[in-house]
């Protein structure tokens, strides 16, 4: 018997979800998920799978470890790199350029970034030039193994500083990353490649290097359109939620 019934219980606790509304998430029954909270039926790989992305939490521990409530409320579980959704947002949706590949980041920051479509979502204070990227494997050197295909990260190209454990896509020559980077003496950057290889490289080699500040996933199979429309429903709901939490 897994643990996947009483993790996902803590989980709707701490993020206060309703069993209606995480079988909505979901494409379930509000009786299937209390039939897996209270242990009388275990999940499918594929709910599993998709249940451990959208919280950011890897499947082994979803279903083979109890959580606990400290390490889901600090999103600090699991050892796959994953990007933190920050605590404070802020309750006023923005519009930001949403990129179908990560080769569209140029345009989607230039002046002239009428002819790329936009999606709006709840960002955190003090924002700066934020772009959304689809993800596409075929254009990345290397990538965190976490991130599949048509999953989506945010990207702040208005901060750019050195972070210790700060994810950020990378370009340099006709290479590029996500991952995490290292600042060395003589404009040296080590860029700390998901496969653990490391790479060596002078700064201003480096055509540019945004940190990522978000991660969200996607459903299997699901339209471009369709995975727009579906992030911007759940995240009026989060800052609907937040706003209430507020009152």
């Amino acid at each position: 018997m897994s643990y996947f019934g009483s993790n996902i219980r803590k989980i709707r606790s701490i993020r206060k979800i309703s069993q209606s509304e995480f079988a909505e998430i979901f494409d379930l029954s509000r009786a299937s998920v209390g039939s897996y909270e209270e242990g009388r039926a275990e999940p499918k790989i594929d709910l599993i799978n998709r249940v451990a992305k959208y919280f950011s939490i890897t499947i082994d521990e979803l279903i083979n470890k109890e959580l606990t409530v400290n390490e889901l409320y600090h999103f600090d579980v699991g050892n796959e790199p994953t990007f933190k959704i920050p605590n404070k947002l802020v309750y006023e949706l923005k519009s930001i350029p949403f990129c179908p590949s990560v080769k569209d980041i140029d345009k989607a920051l230039s002046d002239d970034a009428n002819e790329v479509d936009h999606i709006q979502m709840p960002l955190n204070e003090g924002s700066g030039v934020f772009v959304a990227i689809n993800i596409m494997p075929r254009d990345f050197k290397a990538m965190p193994d976490n991130l599949k295909q048509n999953d989506i990260v945010i990207i702040d190209a208005g901060h750019v500083s050195f972070t210790k454990d700060q994810f950020y896509v990378i370009k340099t020559g006709d290479a590029i990353f996500i991952s995490k980077l290292k600042l060395l003496a003589g404009n040296t950057v080590l860029i700390l490649q998901v496969d653990y290889d490391l790479l060596l490289v002078n700064i201003d080699d480096i055509d540019y290097y945004y940190p990522v500040i978000r991660y969200i996933g996607n459903y299997p199979g699901e339209s471009e359109s369709n995975r727009i429309d579906r992030l911007e429903e759940q995240l009026y709901r989060l800052t609907s939620k937040s706003i209430q939490n507020k009152l």
